[in-house]
């Protein structure tokens, strides 16, 4: 079994090409193989000997094709197969009668069209206009066929209901194979929009959440808050004199201090809230069930960590600090007039002397 599964998944010797049709089409053929050569089985037991020979034949063209794929772009495998299904079709339907459902066969071969994806709208209109026009014509004849298999006998009930079975068979495999394109493209179509929201609410330096992802986590907070069991802070800290490390180590370094203290600061963060980039050397930090005084504590903390920790850029090393402003939320006031207060307090910290936690 796992050979005849590397047999179908072999991909195409042509760039560019659909390998996903290919999959389908050899699938297809490798099933068409044994159903017509059990028709021709049956046929033959009957001493239908004409009949039976066409249907072998036909078994041995699809087998003919299904080598030929290795070899011809997929959408020519597609119309010689599909062209095979309407004679196969047409020839037993006007030969042997309508009744047997040969005819369905026509319906694999119009759906083939429409899974190729190389052809165009226009083409795939005009076939489907042949193919209603061709089953007219079909039941037409057929009627005026004499039945050469007496009804009741076990190859006429042999061949109306294996023909059923596996023209079923075959849209069914058509039909997942649709499916599965389809929930492949939503797969990678929601894969590629988490991305670009990915990158829309990051900040591309420091890997931070950027402003905009900030402003809407505040707006949920906002929503959601309860004053009885919560407890929300906001905070500012900007990096003192940051033009200083620009101006004497250039902005390579600059960026190099802003992405280093900007993993410290979300690792610091991860158990007490979010830490976001609000723009250039300036942090917002969001302590989730945490009043002003834990806020104020927590800050300190980390205050006194980025003062002893080092950065070497360049065979230098550098060392900086940061001022913090934290504000406690309360729903009265508002997330904006918060964020204010908490600038407030830290431009308060830059103004006496920097290196500390206003609150």
């Amino acid at each position: 079994m796992s050979k005849i599964l590397d047999l179908i998944k072999k991909d195409s010797i042509f760039e560019g090409e659909s390998n996903r049709l290919l999959m389908l089409l050899r699938s297809l053929l490798l099933l068409f193989i044994p159903y017509t050569c059990s028709v021709g089985l049956s046929l033959l037991l009957h001493r239908l000997m004409v009949h039976a020979l066409a249907a072998f034949a036909f078994a041995l063209l699809f087998l003919v094709f299904f080598i030929r794929s290795y070899k011809v772009r997929p959408p020519q495998t597609c119309l010689f197969t599909t062209i095979l299904c309407y004679f196969y079709a047409y020839y037993f339907s006007t030969t042997l009668g309508w009744h047997f459902s040969f005819y369905m066969l026509f319906l694999v071969g119009f759906f083939l069209f429409w899974f190729d994806s190389s052809m165009s709208i226009k083409k795939k209109s005009l076939i489907s206009a042949v193919t209603g026009l061709l089953l007219c014509f079909v039941c037409m004849m057929s009627p005026q066929i004499t039945a050469i298999l007496e009804p009741g006998s076990a190859a006429y009930a042999y061949l109306t209901y294996s023909n059923l079975v596996f023209c079923i068979l075959f849209l069914s495999v058509i039909a997942s194979f649709f499916c599965l394109q389809f929930v492949e493209a939503e797969r990678q179509l929601y894969l590629y929009n988490k991305e670009l929201k990915r990158i829309s609410e990051t900040d591309p330096l420091t890997k931070l959440p950027n402003r905009r992802f900030a402003l809407e986590e505040l707006k949920e907070i906002e929503a959601g808050y309860e004053s009885n069991d919560r407890f929300v802070s906001i905070a500012i800290g900007d990096i003192d004199f940051f033009k200083r490390v620009n101006d004497s180590y250039g902005h390579d370094a600059g960026d190099y201090i802003l992405s280093s203290l900007s993993g410290l600061l979300n690792e610091e963060m991860k158990e007490h809230g979010m830490v976001a980039r609000w723009g250039g050397e300036e942090f917002l930090f969001v302590f989730d069930h945490a009043n002003g005084d834990d806020s104020f504590l927590l800050l300190d903390t980390l205050r006194e960590k980025i003062e002893h920790t080092e950065y070497t850029f360049g065979g230098q090393r550098i060392a900086i600090t940061m001022t913090f402003g934290v504000e406690e939320y309360g729903p009265r006031v508002g997330i904006d007039p918060t964020i204010a207060a908490a600038d407030k307090k830290l431009y308060l910290g830059k103004n006496s002397g920097r290196n500390k936690v206003v609150y």
